[in-house]
């Protein structure tokens, strides 16, 4: 018999994993296939046009676009939503039926 269980808990890491590292790849930071066997590299520079948030002083090679914050952002927020959404939905469940 199958353990939904496991599949409750992983479905969302899953998810979130997928999703930064489609996003990633998306915004040209994550490069498939251009190192050892296909592994990905990382290019943590991307060059920005010249605005507020990128000066004209700015270091060669541009703003460091993958960082923690990004990180944070796509790899726990989307587990967050999942579980409020798993509490948000318990509250609808008539116990009732349940027994």
């Amino acid at each position: 018999m199958f353990n939904y269980k496991i599949l409750l808990v992983a479905s969302p890491i899953a998810f979130s994993v997928i999703s930064t590292a489609f996003w990633l790849t998306r915004w040209e930071i994550l490069v498939w296939g251009k190192q050892f066997f296909g592994v990905p590299s990382i290019q943590n520079r991307k060059e920005w046009i010249d605005s507020p948030l990128a000066p004209f002083q700015r270091k060669d090679g541009g703003y460091p676009v993958f960082t923690v914050r990004t990180l944070a952002v796509n790899a726990l927020g989307i587990p967050t939503v999942f579980f409020l959404g798993a509490l948000a939905a318990m509250q609808f469940i008539r116990r009732a039926t349940l027994y």
